[in-house]
């Protein structure tokens, strides 16, 4: 399939039949233009809370996912015009107001349905995982060994580079995976040892990819 395609499935809710979120909300789909000239796929784990403005959630004003991405790929972040990346999420629904079970099964059944669809679809030379749902998606999809493990120890690992030749379907990419930026990640209240050099890593690494 196409990603024009893929994103039309999701669109349409063609896979979400067993969502506890189909009835009440509706999938959020950031579309590239042009999808010619996409890299990288930047994986996070939904959007909060329900913001119909696209032009709002792809800037600066986007507070504070956006400028985290900005940052992670040195400036070169463009999901929306002249874009070079395509950003997605574990689950495509806001997750404001739903409880924890809820959440959790929504963020399975929708990365289930759609990531690896997504990923084919555009064969990137790199991927993003940002947060605990991404990574657990790769490393449940992939039984990548690299991947199995609690997040803040696989991101340390990225001190040594980020993860080459990781396969899902039939994609082969690199795979970044760093932490959530959400102020409520108890990760950035205290950062282990190690993890500046890790982000210095992962970002030169991340802009040699996709340069």
């Amino acid at each position: 399939m196409s990603l024009i395609e893929v994103i039309e499935e999701i669109i349409s809710q063609r896979k979400c039949t067993k969502c506890p979120l189909k009835e009440s909300r509706k999938p959020l789909v950031i579309k590239p233009h042009p999808m010619s000239a996409i890299k990288a796929v930047v994986v996070t784990e939904s959007p909060w809370q329900c913001v119909e403005d696209i032009e709002q959630l792809t800037s600066i004003a986007n507070i504070y996912t956006f400028p985290y991405l900005y940052c992670l790929l040195s400036g070169n972040f463009r999901p929306r015009e002249n874009a070079n990346t395509y950003w997605t999420h574990t689950c495509k629904c806001y997750l404001k107001g739903t409880g924890p079970q809820e959440r959790k099964k929504a963020i399975k059944i929708c990365s289930e349905a759609y990531l690896q669809s997504e990923i084919e679809a555009v064969q990137p030379k790199l991927v993003v995982a940002v947060g605990n749902s991404a990574l657990t998606y790769f490393a449940r999809q992939t039984r990548d060994n690299r991947l199995q493990g609690k997040l803040t120890n696989v991101f340390l690992k990225q001190a040594d580079g980020i993860f080459k030749n990781v396969k899902l379907g039939s994609a082969n990419f690199s795979l970044a995976v760093v932490p959530h930026p959400s102020g409520k990640n108890r990760f950035w209240n205290k950062m282990p040892q190690g993890a500046v050099q890790a982000f210095k890593r992962i970002i030169k690494n991340i802009k040699e990819e996709i340069s």
